[in-house]
């Protein structure tokens, strides 16, 4: 239950955070997702070049703007792609 919890706010956190909102209901990525996805990402995924997998870098708002979030297009987000995936291969964060 914990993890699904996290991952549904995290996706709804991305897909507002893509949407065009207003200012002053804005997403800020350093404020609202850094600390979800730091928690479930950040091990395989974050500021440790030594760890990073998949030359995948999420701890900053450019490096998952570059390859798996589309601002505006949560739908084409593959970062929300792998949160919601059924296949046990390509969903994130992995199970172990």
């Amino acid at each position: 239950m914990m993890k699904w919890c996290c991952c549904f706010k995290m996706a709804v956190l991305l897909a507002s955070y893509s949407a065009n909102a207003l200012a002053d209901d804005r997403v800020d990525f350093d404020r609202d997702i850094r600390p979800i996805i730091s928690d479930r990402c950040f091990r395989c995924h974050g500021p440790d070049a030594g760890a990073r997998q998949a030359e995948l870098r999420l701890d900053l708002e450019a490096g998952a703007k570059e390859s798996v979030v589309v601002p505006g297009k949560p739908e084409d987000s593959e970062l929300i792609a792998r949160i919601f995936s059924s296949d046990p291969d390509t969903r994130m964060p992995p199970a172990e």
